[in-house]
């Protein structure tokens, strides 16, 4: 009897443990990719190696951003992305735009958040939210990528795992998702070729070979971490800006620095009843 109270007691407090780490994402099943990703360098990604990539676009098929989903309703992209608001769109589980395979959902934008801080001309606080149309169902293709909700249990990590449609090395716009390797890189880098001083709320970046370009914008910086025993992606930045040569460090917004105001405005986008 005493064995059995022994054993019960150690599922009850594991059932706890197990509920307070899930506690700490904004999706429980967040960040599991499936898939045993290698890269080395600007390359095509794998179909559903990165099911939380969001395509961004208007005007039937008009490429804008990327994106990432991050809650069943909830779409983590750039402020600057976040124009033609009435006719925006986001795809879930796209891959290769040229056609539309059968895991891709379109959903359409009901309302969109910016940071009211964000500067245009300084690309400070380049973060919004888009909220879609209805609930995403999960699949293997389609989940969401790991938002930690306390900021003090994120993890340092020195490289990320950049995804988006932008620019190849031909100077044109990526038909399939492409994937690169970026390293964190001193701050004064950017500055050298951007002049402009970085805040502690964004990273600068740099792959030599293949760094992030246009298109890629409001696209996710993510790195896997073990967290709790699991190996999940989780959400370190958002492409913001770099040099039109796309071959120099980029300055990308660094996510837990806005982790109270992602929760908010996502409290508020799931409440709010009206359009844009």
């Amino acid at each position: 009897m005493r064995c059995s109270s022994i054993l019960i007691f150690i599922s009850f407090v594991g059932l706890l443990l197990r509920k307070e780490a899930l506690a700490q994402f904004l999706e429980p099943e967040c960040g599991l990719s499936g898939m045993d990703i290698k890269i080395f360098g600007g390359v095509n990604a794998t179909h559903g190696a990165f099911p939380w990539m969001a395509y961004l676009y208007f005007n039937e098929n008009t490429f804008l951003c990327g994106g990432s989903l991050i809650h069943k309703r909830i779409v983590l992209t750039a402020a600057h992305c976040i124009r033609n608001t009435e006719y925006l769109s986001v795809r879930l589980g796209e891959h290769y735009t040229a056609s539309r395979a059968a895991s891709s959902t379109v959903y359409r934008v009901t309302l969109a958040i910016r940071n009211r801080l964000y500067s245009k001309t300084e690309h400070i606080h380049d973060i919004g939210l888009l909220r879609l149309d209805r609930e995403v169902m999960f699949n293997a293709y389609i989940k969401p990528v790991c938002i930690i909700t306390n900021p003090r249990t994120v993890p340092y990590v020195s490289t990320y795992t950049a995804t988006g449609w932008g620019r190849t090395e031909n100077s044109v716009i990526s038909a399939v998702l492409q994937v690169v390797q970026l390293t964190d890189t001193d701050p004064n880098r950017c500055y050298e070729y951007m002049k402009l001083r970085l805040g502690p709320e964004q990273i600068c970046a740099f792959n030599p070979t293949g760094d992030t370009c246009s298109g890629d914008s409001g696209g996710p910086l993510v790195q896997i971490v073990n967290i709790d025993g699991i190996w999940r992606y989780v959400q370190f930045g958002i492409v913001s800006y770099g040099m039109e040569n796309c071959m120099s460090p980029g300055v990308y917004v660094r996510v837990h620095h806005y982790v109270d105001w992602i929760l908010d405005k996502i409290q508020i986008a799931l409440t709010y009843k009206g359009k844009q």
